[in-house]
Order: structure tokens, then sequence, then C-alpha cells
């Protein structure tokens, strides 16, 4: 009896070593395949201080001001979240706002801000602040990139290509944190940057401070296509 008893226990025991093992071996491959790509998007330590901002606009109700978040916004932070959420367990999204509510204290925290500096405060103090260390200008219906003019086209009242950007670097108001701003030509270009930035922002070949200019088709039904990269720079920050 003994015997079995023993042969029993020792079956057990390598059962639970196996399972052990196969958990330990999924945890390592969810961290190896998921997290760690995740977090080389996105280069900030942690999510605690994460503050999220969207573009603000106004809608006239005829009784007040509304302010609500463009289009461009919204489907862009879709494609965004997954990528943040497996990067940190500490994401915290309450802190998702409009621009013109942000907190004076956030605005030293870490940033994802959405949108250009017409509807946008918070991209606007922000790109304002990084100045020359910008390849690129905002301004006059166009961004321009070293001299070379840059915008969409519109067909029939139809936007159906579109540029947009990106910008990963430390925060310009407070060093010790780190800013992700996505914009555009209009709101189409904010989602092609955004889809690029999920696709490729954890390309090894990308150093962690970087500025990128893409560009991608829009169907008539507003879908973004797969953007292309018109150009790109390192930043010295």
């Amino acid at each position: 009896m003994g015997s079995i008893a023993g042969a029993v226990g020792s079956q057990i025991l390598s059962a639970v070593i196996a399972a052990v093992l196969t958990g330990i071996g999924g945890l390592v491959r969810w961290f190896v395949i998921r997290r760690l790509p995740a977090r080389r998007t996105w280069r900030f330590s942690d999510a605690s201080q994460l503050s999220v901002a969207l573009d603000t606009g106004y809608i006239d109700t005829g009784r007040y001001q509304r302010p609500v978040a463009g289009l461009g916004q919204v489907r862009a932070l879709s494609l965004l979240i997954p990528s943040l959420t497996h990067a940190y367990r500490d994401l915290d999204l309450e802190k998702v706002r409009l621009s013109a509510h942000v907190p004076g204290h956030e605005m030293e925290h870490d940033l994802l801000v959405l949108g250009g500096p017409k509807n946008n405060e918070v991209a606007r103090r922000l790109l304002t602040a990084m100045g020359e260390s910008l390849p690129f200008r905002l301004g006059g219906g166009e961004i321009t990139w070293e001299g070379t003019a840059y915008q969409g086209e519109v067909s029939d009242g139809v936007v159906t290509r579109d540029c947009g950007y990106v910008v990963r670097a430390p925060h310009p108001l407070n060093p010790s944190r780190r800013v992700v701003l996505l914009g555009g030509w209009s709101t189409y270009g904010t989602v092609a940057a955004a889809r690029w930035l999920t696709d490729k922002g954890a390309d090894r070949s990308l150093t962690a401070d970087v500025a990128v200019l893409v560009e991608a088709s829009v169907l008539r039904d507003g879908h973004v296509s797969t953007p292309n990269v018109l150009r790109q720079a390192s930043l010295n920050m």
C-alpha cells in the first residue's frame, strides 16, 4: 500500500509541477509577446500618472455650449486602449479628459494627447514648448516638415487622403515624464497616426524619442487605411 500511495503522490506532484511550469511558460510568453512590445510603443515608466487629453469642440444646443471630442480622437483612442492595457495594469481610464478640462497639475503628468493645437490647448502648449526640437510645424492648413508642406486631399467635399503626425518624447514641461502626441491635417489624420503607432511603435529600430509623419487613404465610410510613412526623425530633446 505504501508503494502505491507513493506512486500516486509522485504522479500528483508531477502533475502539479507540470501545471505550474505551463502557467509560468504562458505568463512568460504573454510578457514577451504582449507586454514588452506594448511598453516599447509607449515608453512611459508606468501609467499611474498618465492623463489622456482629447481635443475640445463645442456644440450650440440653443441654451448652452456643450463641449465634445472629435470623432477622429474617439476612433484613435479605441485603437490605442488595447495597447495601453497590455502595457500597464495601473492605467486609469478616469483620466481621459477633454483638453479644456485637464487640471493644471496634470499638465506635468505623463500625457497622451490626441488632436492638434487648433482645438487642443494641451497640444498647443506642448508643441510650443518643444519649438525648434521638432522637424515640423503646423499652420496655414498644412503640416510643414523641414520646408516641405503636406496636406490631405478632398474630393466632392469628402476627405479622401489625410496626413497625421506622431511625437514620442520627454515632457517639455517636466523632464521626468513623457508625452505622446497624435494629430493630423484633419480628424482622420489622427486615426492614421494611431494606427501607425499601434502597428509600428514597438519596432526596435525606432529611437525612444521620435517624430513621424504618415499618410493614409480615407474611404467613403470614414475608414482609414493602413498608413505609410512620409517622414521620420529621431528627436534630441
